[in-house]
């Protein structure tokens, strides 16, 4: 925190001659002097927007960053659902695309790839460098495109998420099949994810928490079905804020 800067002391000396008005403006002066020092001016770093711009969830992360969020920025990332997911093993970031088991065609088949994709999605994150995103997106898709972009970025940055610190929760809101070949959900997440700062993780320093920010987010999902398969086709971000909660999973 900046602090105000210092005033020497100032002299002021006395002459009989000095007209009255003098001795007033002194005291003036001396007094705007006091009230500035005692008076720090205020920083303003700028309004919260909810623009679709990086969050990072940090650096631009999450997918978001911000790290972790954002619809076409590598610092941004998150998901949505119908329940709240838990993320998988960092060993074990990726999820095979899903069926959704029986009839993929239905809604609940599409929930349930859903979930199984958003699960793999935020595990990415765990580990950015060892994440297969064709398991996850569907080829030539701009999913598959950004999020390697995304996870590109947070490797060269040593940034990444733990499993056990913050989650992303989520929870469907609509959901319509589009085609024989896609689906378009919409959905309310909540992101409790902490960003760390690995480079240090082989010292006695460990992890460096980087970003904590909090973010409530709603997020359209394009899914594309390939041989009965449901992928992730793309995630564009219809809002998001830091500050308001205005959906809920």
């Amino acid at each position: 925190m900046s602090h105000p800067p210092r005033h020497e002391p100032l002299r002021v000396t006395a002459r009989t001659s000095t007209p009255r008005f003098r001795g007033t403006a002194v005291a003036v002066l001396l007094a705007s002097l006091v009230a500035g020092c005692g008076s720090p001016a205020q920083l303003n770093f700028g309004d919260v927007s909810d623009q679709n711009h990086g969050d990072f969830g940090a650096a631009a992360l999450s997918d978001e960053p911000a790290l972790g969020d954002v619809a076409d920025d590598p610092a941004a990332e998150s998901v949505a659902g119908e329940a709240t997911i838990v993320d998988g093993s960092p060993d074990s970031p990726n999820v095979a695309a899903a069926s959704g088991g029986g009839d993929s065609s239905t809604h609940a088949g599409v929930e349930k790839a859903f979930e199984r994709l958003v699960t793999g999605w935020t595990a990415c994150f765990h580990r950015p460098n060892r994440c297969d995103v064709s398991r996850l997106t569907a080829a030539k898709s701009p999913e598959r495109q950004r999020l390697t972009e995304s996870l590109a970025f947070y490797a060269a940055e040593n940034m990444r998420t733990k499993p056990d610190e913050g989650r992303l929760q989520w929870a469907i809101e609509s959901l319509t099949i589009t085609s024989d070949d896609r689906a378009r959900i919409m959905a309310c997440e909540y992101d409790t994810r902490v960003f760390f700062d690995s480079s240090m993780a082989e010292t006695e320093i460990g992890d460096i928490i980087f970003d904590t920010t909090i973010w409530t987010r709603r997020v359209e999902w394009t899914l594309a079905k390939t041989d009965d398969s449901w992928s992730l086709w793309q995630r564009r971000i219809e809002r998001r804020s830091p500050v308001a909660r205005f959906c809920t999973p």
